[in-house]
């Protein structure tokens, strides 16, 4: 049974001479601030092991069971919202679920350790019958950086020069669809006087995987 899921100077000031009768007085000299440099680390193309598309084996064997099926395919979104391949386990709070609609579950899937809560309800039978649909929201994001850098690669390296991202913990649990605290940037120049312009963007997960914005 297949599935499908609605789902931005300093100029110094002359220097004042000491005395304020008849003393002399020289000009300073003109100071420009040094930029800070840029935060974070360099970011470059992820191998291909980073990006691979996921894959769970063994597949759910021809007959298995809903509850077989959905924990499957919660532990392929899963490793979609993480951005990379990880190790995934999944247990659902029903042994045994109905094909119909309204019927409900919740299903946990452990991604490197970190625990994600599937709820669960069937919508019904779609494509004629032939795919059964439900609705799934996680109750958690999860933030990897291998993940978090790939997306941000793949999406911004046309963009831009020195690639950079903040430093990032291996594999984390964040709110879902808010600002997780970690950002990226690239290099690039203003289109208003063609100096050069570092522009900064927010970490975000969502169910889908990793998302930068301005």
């Amino acid at each position: 049974m297949k599935f499908s899921y609605s789902y931005a100077l300093v100029l110094a000031a002359c220097a004042l001479a000491a005395g304020c009768g008849g003393g002399s007085s020289s000009a300073g000299k003109e100071k420009t601030a040094t930029p800070e440099p840029p935060s974070g680390h360099p970011v470059s193309a992820p191998a291909p092991s980073v990006t691979a598309s996921p894959r769970i084996t063994p597949s759910p064997r021809d007959g298995a069971g809903l509850i077989e099926q959905l924990k499957y395919d919660l532990r392929l979104k899963t490793i979609k919202m993480a951005g990379t391949p990880g190790r995934t386990t999944a247990a659902c709070d029903r042994a045994t679920l109905p094909a119909t609609k309204g019927a409900k579950t919740t299903c946990t899937v452990t991604y490197e350790g970190v625990k994600v809560a599937w709820p669960v309800t069937i919508t019904g039978p779609s494509m004629g019958g032939l795919t059964l649909s439900y609705q799934a929201e996680p109750s958690t994001g999860i933030l990897t950086a291998k993940g978090a850098e790939a997306d941000f690669y793949a999406n911004n390296h046309d963009s831009g020069t020195d690639l950079r991202c903040d430093d990032m913990p291996a594999v984390k649990q964040v709110p879902l669809g808010q600002k997780t605290g970690y950002r990226c940037s690239y290099l690039t120049k203003s289109s208003i006087d063609d100096e050069p312009l570092r522009v900064p963007l927010d970490l975000i997960v969502r169910s889908t995987g990793p998302y930068f914005r301005a």
